[in-house]
Order: structure tokens, then C-alpha cells, then sequence
């Protein structure tokens, strides 16, 4: 895997404590394989996290990291895209920061589930039909997309 910095813990946590993670990998397409392998190691080594939202997870990380590398300048050579996830038992929170646009991301409006799995443009509206909650903010000179699942209750920060 090429991954930027520190290596990708998944060493196994207790189940009442909140797992943080935060990698960057280069911005090529091939990385969205890579990103969705290292959330599912991270879930292996850490029983206790939901499996139940694992494969909505996984399409959702990936269609952002793809995102980003599509629409931003993190796909541009030399690029890079951050991946943060926050995580306990019943929640987690994903984070893709890009290094920036010239546009917003925006959901394409209403769509059915058939059109959000096709190709061609509906992954933010894939991302918002699967996520409990989801939005984007600037950061720096990038954007952060981020999308949360399961219960915020058991969000102890």
C-alpha cells in the first residue's frame, strides 16, 4: 500500500473507546481500493465496531475518495487525499479532504437507488441516500467531505 506518513494502525481497541485514524495516500484511482482495504482491516481488528454498516461504509469512503480524485486537484500529479475516520461501537465518521476546485460538491437532487449505483455523477447522491448525515466544508486551500453513520448517542467525543 502507498500510503503517505504514519502507517495505518488497526490494532485492536477496547469497545468503549473511540478509534481515530488519519492517512493521506496519493490521489490516483487505483487508492480507493487501498482506502476501502484499510477499513475493513480496521473493522477486522476491532470486533466490537458495527459490522452492520460496514459494506454502506466502504461504498460511501469510496465514492469520495474517487470523487476527489476525479473533481479536485488531488487527482493532478503529485496530488494527495487525506482519509480521517472517528469510530466506537455505534458510529462512525468519515472525513476525505482533497486539495480543491474550482466548484462546490453538490448531491445531483433526488434520485432513486437504481441511479445512485449507476455511473456517471451520483455519488454525493449515493452518499446522502446512505449516510445518516453527511456535508462538506473548505479547509485550507481543499475541501472536506464528510459523511457520519449509526447512532450519535453513542458519540462520547
Amino acid at each position: 500500500m502507498t500510503i503517505i506518513g504514519q502507517p495505518f494502525d488497526t490494532a485492536g481497541y477496547a469497545p468503549n473507546e473511540m478509534i481515530r485514524r488519519i492517512v493521506t495516500l496519493p490521489g490516483v484511482m487505483e487508492n480507493a481500493s487501498v482506502v476501502r482495504e484499510l477499513i475493513r482491516r480496521l473493522w477486522q481488528a476491532n470486533p466490537h465496531l458495527n459490522s452492520d454498516i460496514l459494506d454502506d461504509l466502504l461504498l460511501m469512503v469510496s465514492e469520495l475518495f474517487s470523487n476527489a480524485v476525479r473533481h479536485t486537484w488531488s487527482g493532478e500529479p503529485g496530488g494527495r487525499v487525506g482519509l480521517a475516520i472517528a469510530a466506537n461501537e455505534k458510529w462512525v465518521r468519515v472525513e476525505v479532504t482533497d486539495e480543491g476546485s474550482r466548484s462546490i460538491p453538490q448531491a445531483m437532487g433526488k434520485v432513486t437507488e437504481e441511479e445512485a449505483l449507476s455511473p456517471g455523477g451520483w455519488g454525493l447522491a449515493l452518499v446522502g441516500m446512505r449516510a445518516d448525515t453527511w456535508g462538506h466544508r473548505p479547509r485550507g486551500n481543499g475541501r472536506v467531505v464528510w459523511f457520519e453513520k449509526g447512532s450519535s448517542e453513542a458519540v462520547d467525543g
